[in-house]
């Protein structure tokens, strides 16, 4: 395992959710852990060395060791997040500079919210490894708040939009499914022209030609890890003929389906 896979392992977690009333605040205190703030509902400022910062709802906010920090919610309105400490006392300063680098808050993607959930569910549970699965789940997050963070760095924009990773997230889940735009727009509740122009601009594709992007790097996948048969696999990804997705495939690499299984299977 790579060196900084460790740096990132904590020694201790703990997590939860909370609700504080209209007006409720929380500190001064001196952050102990590195922590990740998920913000649900309502609105949160926090006063870091008395520098303020804000954050609204499906938002998460990182936040690091050894600094003061004071706590405001929203003044009219009940505020629901949840938290995740974790004990990381060996964080390399290679780490801690990537951390740094990423601008706060950043959006609460479906990815994000569907680990958090997992830990959230698992913190109860009376099994002997239940300590090490949250250790791991944490150090999840914090990879993925790590390249979800350098991604919008990279890119200059929030490219991880919830709306454009809630889409990408149910093509992925449906590439067998005959999808069309109007299907794709309907499960994240826009209209067909916003979705293509946030595609547009977060990913430099439209919604349908990322979902045959996406059909055909699966495929591929499969070819490259598994014994199912050509026609078995362009079915699973949601070509109708074995023809269509032989040709998709040939136009991305220049060569066809049997070609990539025997450059994987006997190299």
């Amino acid at each position: 395992m790579n060196e900084n896979n460790h740096i990132l392992w904590p020694t201790e977690v703990s997590l939860g959710d909370v609700y504080y009333p209209p007006g409720g605040g929380f500190g001064p205190r001196k952050q102990p852990y590195l922590q990740l703030v998920f913000l649900h509902s309502g609105h949160m400022t926090v006063w870091i060395d008395k520098v303020a910062h804000d954050a609204g709802p499906n938002m998460v906010f990182l936040l690091y060791p050894g600094h003061e920090e004071l706590f405001r919610f929203a003044e009219h309105e009940v505020t629901y997040h949840s938290w995740l400490h974790a004990d990381i006392p060996d964080l390399a300063p290679e780490l801690a500079t990537r951390l740094a680098s990423i601008p706060r808050p950043l959006p609460l993607t479906p990815t994000m919210l569907q680990l958090l959930h997992s830990a959230l569910a698992l913190q109860p549970a009376s099994l002997s490894t239940t300590t090490e699965l949250l250790k791991t789940l944490a150090m999840q997050m914090f990879w993925l708040y790590i390249g979800e963070g350098e991604r919008h760095v990279r890119y200059g924009h929030v490219l991880a939009h919830s709306t454009v990773e809630e889409a990408r997230l149910y093509i992925h889940a449906h590439l067998s499914d005959p999808l069309t735009l109007e299907q794709i727009a309907q499960e994240v509740s826009i209209s067909p022209s916003y979705l293509i122009r946030l595609f547009q601009t977060h990913l430099q594709a439209t919604p349908i030609s990322y979902l045959w992007q996406a059909r055909v790097a699966h495929g591929i996948s499969l070819l490259q890890k598994t014994g199912l048969s050509v026609q078995a696999i362009a079915e699973q990804c949601g070509f109708q003929t074995r023809h269509h997705f032989s040709r998709r495939v040939r136009q991305e690499l220049g060569y066809g389906p049997q070609e990539v299984r025997n450059r994987s299977w006997l190299r």
